[in-house]
């Protein structure tokens, strides 16, 4: 299973950033969540780009410690074993790791129920099998 961002469905809203920002950071701060969903108008018409965690595993493959681990379909993230490098953050290809002051935030994919996907109004994340 796997988190899947539709820009069609997306209305810029960022709810999926307070429920992510709220589940994890307990505060409703759309700059700490760990999703990415951009909202812009280009020549009078919305443009939305959008990332999520695809589970590539490049975090896993460059953590030092290996406080990152790929397990039963999801990241499972150890705070004690992060050295808060930022080695991650560097290496994810969708940008969706958050340094913070003390370790990184990593979707986690909210243990197998995803609150950015539950908030969404318009069904533009969706939690669904890979292929």
């Amino acid at each position: 299973m796997a988190l899947k961002f539709i820009s069609d469905k997306c209305i810029g809203c960022k709810l999926c950033h307070l429920a992510c920002s709220g589940a994890h950071e307990d505060v409703f701060n759309p700059g700490l969540a760990r999703l990415s969903v951009e909202s812009y108008y280009q020549d009078k018409n919305l443009q939305i780009d959008g990332n999520v965690c695809t589970l590539c595993g490049e975090c896993v493959d460059v953590c030092p410690t290996s406080a990152i681990e790929l397990k039963e379909g999801r990241l499972h993230y150890s705070l004690e074993d992060c050295i808060n490098c930022g080695v991650c953050v560097s290496a994810c290809p969708e940008e969706v790791i958050l340094q913070k002051d003390e370790g990184v935030g990593i979707c986690d994919l909210c243990e197998g129920s995803p609150w950015c996907v539950k908030s969404c109004p318009h069904g533009a994340l969706v939690y669904e099998e890979v292929k």
